[in-house]
């Protein structure tokens, strides 16, 4: 068979040419010499802020061209101020990523503040995750156990916002027990509203795990001056309740409303609880502005699937915040806002008149 002059020539390209370009995008990646930003929707100093700056630390040594990481805080309106400014202003130019917590449960309230579509985002890895309730000790006449809530007269729960995830799970839950209390919100931020429990200005808040075991149990539990009450479950791939494996010593909520009402939950607002926990699989979030590169979507996914391996990244997450770095990476996040926004018509009508009725 002839070849021709032109097929050879072509040939000839990319036996030469092609190799050479790969080699010089090895040598020149993407991020080398470029910062890339790390938007956290919630004030300094909480455990959003600590574990994302805690990947900031870590997550260029993972991906090529090393790129400086910055971190900035942009904390209001329960997440959306930052979640918004990350689909609506940053650029899809790769160098914006988002470390996000609780944005996912205004997909079932439509809430007006939040002006992007959630489902458009690029998603990098996202971490499950649960929350720990705890109470005061002083509240009148005096609690020993967590059974004792009911006996509690009327105490002031503290929120950061009415339609906060965490706000709406723990008024579900304190309304299906029975408990008696006043809903006080507009706190920043966690570590102010666990100050504020300290001070008696409020008597009961809830708390992710990580927070609750390196801050609230050694200052909070051993020194006596509160009770943990239950940790959230986890639903499970077919929709199933979990128990939060790093949480054995604490009582499952489900298993506390059993001990006290001799029963099972059930009903609407057990129907809405459920729905909540879903949204705890993307406790944490790490994504991208919408239209970002598919191309650097994949790096920042194989960084932080490496960055999750490296035993210094581990050893520093497991001494801070007293759990483990459980990401997911990928597609996951997708399949947790397919489940949001397929949730029954009548659960999501219940969730948002019930959060504009706080």
């Amino acid at each position: 068979m002839k070849i021709s002059r032109k097929a050879l020539q072509l040939a000839m390209w990319f036996t030469i040419v092609v190799p050479s370009i790969a080699v010089n995008g090895a040598e020149n990646p993407f991020y080398k010499g470029k910062t890339l930003t790390v938007l956290i929707n919630y004030a300094t100093g909480g455990p959003t802020d600590i574990e994302g700056r805690l990947a900031a630390k870590h997550l260029a040594r993972f991906i090529p061209g090393n790129p400086t990481i910055v971190v900035n805080n942009m904390a209001g309106a329960g997440g959306a101020t930052a979640t918004n400014f990350l689909g609506e202003v940053a650029k899809p130019d790769g160098l914006t990523m988002s470390y996000f917590t609780g944005i996912f449960f205004n997909i079932l309230l439509a809430d007006p503040s939040l002006r992007v579509n959630l489902a458009k985002f690029a998603y990098i890895a996202s971490i499950e995750g649960s929350s720990v309730a705890y109470i005061r000790k002083d509240v009148p006449p005096g609690l020993s156990t967590a059974q004792d809530i009911l006996k509690a007269q009327t105490f002031r729960a503290g929120g950061l916002s009415a339609t906060s995830t965490k706000d709406v799970r723990f008024r579900l839950e304190l309304d299906l027990l029975g408990a008696k209390y006043q809903y006080v919100t507009g706190y920043n931020s966690n570590s102010d509203a666990r100050l504020a429990v300290q001070r008696n200005e409020i008597q009961f808040f809830v708390e992710g795990l990580p927070a609750y075991r390196a801050t609230v149990e050694p200052q909070m539990v051993k020194t006596g001056s509160v009770v943990p009450l239950y940790a959230n479950e986890l639903i499970g791939e077919e929709g199933e309740l979990e128990p939060n494996a790093e949480a054995p010593d604490l009582t499952p909520y489900s298993k506390l409303y059993q001990s006290i009402h001799k029963k099972a939950p059930s009903g609407p607002y057990w129907d809405a609880l459920k729905v909540t926990y879903i949204s705890q699989g993307m406790q944490r979030v790490a994504m991208m502005t919408p239209g970002t590169s598919p191309e650097i979507v994949q790096t920042l996914r194989k960084a932080f699937a490496a960055m999750v391996k490296d035993q210094e990244y581990v050893a520093e997450f497991r001494k801070v915040t007293r759990s483990e770095p459980n990401y997911r990476i990928g597609v996951s996040g997708e399949k947790i806002v397919e489940k949001l926004q397929d949730a029954p018509p009548d659960v999501k009508s219940f969730i948002k008149k019930y959060t504009e009725n706080k």
